[in-house]
């Protein structure tokens, strides 16, 4: 005799959480409290690539950005002061042949690419540190203008470029 066995509840009635293949990802979640696989399972794992950023991650972009597009305004009202010259060659060679819009363009894509890597890389230690190393940067850039801007004139003296 055979015996047969009939199912009495299917395969969905025993999952506890909801289908997430029902749920859709678009728009996506760029920021969580909850991270993904950050450093792996093991020690010898190395860092992976997270497609949720966090909001710590998220502060020193806009930081930079924030402080990149300031450098810039600053960088442009003291050239036209007369105080200050461009030491970057080639923003200078935009701000001369391509006026203050393409100067502004050529410095915020710059900097957006450079923290798009950065940021993308967020699980390795080096884009850690260069990110924040960067933010530092922007810092000590910012404290130079507040002293041309303040007219500390023995802080222009060290820093003026021969050209």
């Amino acid at each position: 005799m055979s015996a047969t066995v009939v199912a009495t509840h299917s395969i969905a009635d025993r999952r506890s959480d909801p289908d997430r293949r029902s749920q859709g990802s678009f728009p996506p979640q760029f920021s969580s409290q909850r991270r993904r696989r950050s450093s792996g399972r093991r020690k010898s794992d190395r860092g992976g690539y997270v497609d949720i950023y966090d909001r710590r991650s998220w502060g020193v972009a806009m930081a930079v950005m924030a402080m990149s597009f300031l450098d810039a305004v600053l960088t442009v009202l003291q050239i036209e002061k007369g105080a200050v010259r461009e030491a970057n060659p080639l923003m200078n060679v935009t701000l001369v042949w391509g006026g203050v819009f393409a100067f502004f363009s050529l410095k915020a894509s710059m900097t957006a690419f450079a923290l798009a890597i950065i940021i993308l890389h967020k699980e390795w230690t080096l884009a850690r540190y260069m990110a924040r190393l960067c933010l530092w940067f922007y810092i000590l850039i910012l404290v130079y203008h507040l002293f041309l801007v303040w007219g500390y004139t023995g802080a222009t003296a060290p820093f003026r470029m021969p050209f």
